[in-house]
């Protein structure tokens, strides 16, 4: 398990998109500094980074490490669920933590603890989970619990059932011991649900999906129990993903992603992009044009499609098919305009509205010595409606 500070994210972002950086410029970027000797930067990039398994810092040079991506036959992961005193992370406790790993696709391992939360239990999170006020005094403390929870997990990728609301209440003491966070969210086993059984099953809540998959263990609103159960799911879900094709580890993570994830994942496609006009084109695993667009700046053009939310419905299906990014540098932003127009019209690439608009629109053609309106691309067009085209075509007289 990777925990991470926000400006070791911040720079595993750059490195995503450049591959690598001198000592001197990583650590301005994460020290925020306009100057720092190379010496200075080098070993304090050593000490900041040596806990971060995500970046390499090899003398006067950063990059990233080549992440492991097991078959999902033979991967480990840890799946672990939290019992709290309520739903606000802000005011709620953890009461009791459970975890399983997962290795090879059979449970393997469990650490179980209940949690002295500090504060009262409320009645309604006793008659749900069963607890009392008497069990949570003088079970250990949140810190020593987690603190073994770290232990167990190690570098094991993490797996919990709607994982957010765990991952808040695992960060938020994660937080406290070392001001940093998780590195890398758990993947979401409610997630991976929906997107393998979109129209099979309604709900994806624990308790229908250990119903619907038949496991052993029924869900009971206790950190043990609950964690088996989500173990027990997870590995029928990795068969369901296997059908669809997948083999390894990052293959299950897409599937579960969510939109932003899923495109976010895609930066290190714009890697070695120049800060310079010119056009770019989107292509997919056939190498078919998806998209293109022009920019003043393409690293920066580039960029704000792995960052922003806010794209039209066909730009964001390119995107979530997106395979490779080729950009093609011009001398201004008025050539790079012109070869965008050129591109357009010549690919008709799908999600461009130009394309789609040109293939609706109508088309001037002669015959004999006049000018009558067509559905077929000519110099002469589009033009958007018959009618507009048809007075075009007589005032060309």
């Amino acid at each position: 398990m990777q925990l991470s500070l926000d400006g070791l994210d911040r720079l595993v972002d750059s490195l995503e998109e450049r591959g690598s950086l001198p000592a001197v410029e990583a650590a301005r970027l994460l020290f925020a500094s306009r100057s720092i000797p190379v010496g200075l930067a080098s070993s304090l990039l050593a000490e900041v980074c040596a806990d971060d398994s995500r970046v390499v810092c090899t003398g006067a040079t950063v990059s990233l490490a080549g992440a492991p991506d097991p078959l999902l036959d033979e991967a480990e992961f840890v799946v672990f669920d939290l019992e709290t005193t309520g739903l606000s992370v802000q005011t709620s406790r953890i009461c009791e933590l459970g975890a399983v790993r997962v290795r090879a696709l059979e449970l393997v391992d469990s650490l179980q603890s209940l949690v002295d939360p500090r504060v009262p239990l409320p009645q309604p999170v006793a008659r749900l989970t069963g607890l009392r006020e008497r069990d949570l005094r003088g079970a250990p403390r949140v810190g020593t619990v987690v603190g073994r929870f770290l232990a167990f997990a190690g570098d094991t990728p993490l797996v919990a059932h709607n994982a957010r609301f765990d991952q808040r209440f695992l960060e938020r003491q994660l937080h406290r011991r070392e001001s940093r966070r998780l590195a890398e969210p758990p993947l979401c086993t409610a997630a991976l649900a929906r997107r393998l059984l979109a129209g099979r099953l309604r709900r994806v809540s624990l308790s229908s999906l250990a119903h619907f998959f038949g496991v052993p263990t029924a869900p009971c609103h206790r950190a043990l129990p609950d964690a088996e159960a989500t173990a027990q799911v997870l590995i029928h879900l990795i068969g369901l993903a296997q059908e669809l094709g997948a083999r390894r580890v990052s293959e299950l993570r897409t599937l579960a992603a969510p939109r932003r994830r899923r495109v976010h994942g895609k930066r290190p496609l714009m890697r070695g992009a120049p800060q310079r006009p010119g056009v770019y084109l989107f292509r997919d695993s056939g190498d078919q044009v998806l998209y293109v667009g022009r920019a003043r700046d393409l690293r920066a053009r580039l960029r704000s499609y792995f960052q922003s939310e806010a794209q039209r419905p066909s730009v964001e299906a390119a995107l979530l098919a997106l395979e490779r990014i080729e950009w093609r540098v011009h001398g201004s932003e008025l050539e790079a305009a012109l070869e965008e127009l050129r591109l357009i019209r010549e690919l008709q690439p799908p999600a461009n509205s130009r394309s789609r608009q040109q293939n609706r629109g109508f088309y001037l053609r002669r015959r004999g010595d006049e000018f009558v309106a067509t559905k077929s691309p000519t110099e002469l067009g589009p033009i958007g409606s018959r009618r507009q085209a048809a007075l075009a075509g007589r005032c060309s007289f």
